[in-house]
């Protein structure tokens, strides 16, 4: 490719905590190219990112645009070079409308000079309309599901015409047909001379969409691969410093019949979804799945008692739950992994070993204090068989990964030994390798008689570790089948 270099990162090292995250990367992306930046969690992608957007800066290292040196000190530096961020934690304004966020900044304004929230409706109904999404842009985003701020993210920033848009972990929500309306926005952009940074663990997207990868792994450059020219492999092998198997599993063998963990019986909630049943037996590892709307999230919340029920019951190991609550359904050993990792999975000022035990507390309770020894024991315990890559216990969340701190939401809740454990997107924004570690700790879990429902909108993973994957369109479940009397695209076609 002949195209000229827009950005040109050289010799990049930061540094936090004394500990050094990238040491001396180079980046470079062309005019009209998809350049995806990989690597491990941990590995410096979304700093390398932020570095750009002026949100972080460096140790050392240059930074050059059209080839002349540029200081990017705050993001609206960024922003008059023509480059616009969507980030792996989303950054909506929870109480303006889904018009107004896409748009936010440069409304629609009338003979006057007043903001005209019509026309700015209109716009935004265009461009939704354009992205194949169902979306009122009128709806507050306080409303809306992760998967559907994500999509008012990516959408913000072809709102600014910008020259180049970097993406960080923009799919991880979305599902194989909103996938599919993205990647034909993508290719109008390219063909338009946009540019674009694309960061993901999902390879067969970066293999779909990139000229160009770029790896990264313990903040060094590991390779830069040109299209065409590699396999799938040769970015695992590159990502993780070794090759990883790619394991077939089979879902459990249990008899039909058993007892039941869980079993929903015409359960609704209003707008939500609406007469949901389900029979879930114990230790079974169920999926389930549906398009964006088709209640997923809401059902898990409503269980966990997140939501308000409007009719139907919650029969819970053989008894039923009236008014289910939080607090309630712990005390009965029932978890929730949630979707809302930064607003509700983990404090961030809090230290890796305060948030892994934050769900066993009292354990460590020694009349008015508490046993620090105990509980960072435990806590390494639980780091070291997620695998989270950290300076130490003491680290504060906050400055982890995405995907890391994904890893410290799931240690807290099996610190807690669920009998019933509820995990929406359980592996956004994690890496392959963590991805199957993961696995192997749900299906272990399973094996010990805890019940596993995923709530994901990644067929692959739930055809791979799911006996059963119920269907869900429109808020109400249509049928369950068998996942290994199913393929991925017989499972589309059910869900669309």
């Amino acid at each position: 490719m002949d195209n000229k270099t827009i950005i040109n990162m050289r010799d990049i090292v930061m540094s936090f905590s004394g500990n050094r995250v990238l040491d001396g990367v180079h980046f470079t992306l062309r005019e009209g190219e998809v350049h995806s930046l990989m690597g491990a969690n941990g590995a410096g992608k979304s700093t390398l990112i932020k570095i750009l957007n002026g949100i972080h800066h460096p140790v050392s290292g240059s930074i050059e645009i059209d080839g002349v040196p540029v200081r990017i000190r705050e993001p609206k530096d960024a922003e008059r070079h023509g480059l616009a961020f969507v980030h792996q934690e989303l950054n909506v304004c929870r109480d303006m409308t889904v018009a107004e966020n896409m748009y936010i900044g440069n409304w629609a304004r009338d003979a006057m000079g007043l903001y005209d929230r019509r026309k700015t409706a209109q716009n935004a109904a265009h461009l939704l309309e354009m992205m194949g999404i169902d979306l009122d842009p009128y709806v507050t985003v306080r409303n809306l599901r992760t998967a559907e701020k994500q999509i008012i993210e990516i959408l913000k920033t072809l709102t600014r015409n910008a020259r180049v848009i970097i993406l960080d972990e923009p799919t991880s929500s979305l599902n194989e047909k909103e996938k599919e309306n993205f990647f034909d926005i993508i290719a109008k952009l390219k063909h338009q001379g946009v540019s674009i940074i694309f960061i993901s663990h999902f390879l067969e997207d970066v293999m779909q969409l990139s000229d160009r990868v770029t790896v990264l792994k313990d903040g060094l450059n590991n390779g830069i691969f040109t299209r065409g020219s590699f396999a799938k492999e040769d970015l695992v092998t590159a990502m993780m410093g070794r090759s990883v198997e790619n394991t077939v599993y089979r879902p459990l063998d249990l008899t039909e019949g058993g007892p039941l963990a869980l079993e929903l019986q015409h359960l609704s909630v209003e707008r939500k979804f609406s007469d949901v049943d389900m029979r879930i037996q114990v230790g079974d590892i169920v999926g389930v799945c549906g398009l964006l709307g088709a209640g997923k999230t809401e059902i898990a919340r409503a269980i966990f008692g997140m939501e308000s029920i409007t009719s139907g019951k919650i029969i819970l190991f053989g008894e039923e739950i009236s008014q289910p609550r939080p607090d309630r359904m712990l005390a009965k050993r029932v978890t929730l992994l949630t979707e809302e990792r930064k607003l509700e999975g983990f404090v961030p000022l809090l230290s890796i070993r305060e948030n892994t035990t934050l769900s066993i507390l009292k354990h460590f309770r020694r009349r008015v204090t508490i046993n620090l020894d105990a509980q960072r024991k435990r806590a390494e315990e639980l780091a070291a068989s997620m695998h989270i890559k950290m300076a130490d216990i003491e680290q504060p969340v906050g400055s982890l990964s995405g995907g890391n701190q994904q890893k410290v939401v799931i240690a807290k809740c099996l610190a807690s030994l669920p009998r019933l454990f509820l995990l929406d997107e359980p592996t956004r924004g994690v890496d392959v390798l963590a991805k199957l570690e993961i696995y192997k700790i749900l299906r272990k879990a399973a094996e010990e008689g805890t019940t596993v429902v995923i709530f994901s909108s990644e067929l692959e993973e739930l055809l791979a570790n799911c006996s059963k994957i119920i269907i869900l369109k429109k808020g109400r479940a249509v049928g369950m089948v068998d996942s290994n009397q199913v393929t991925k695209n017989e499972l589309m076609a059910m869900i669309g």
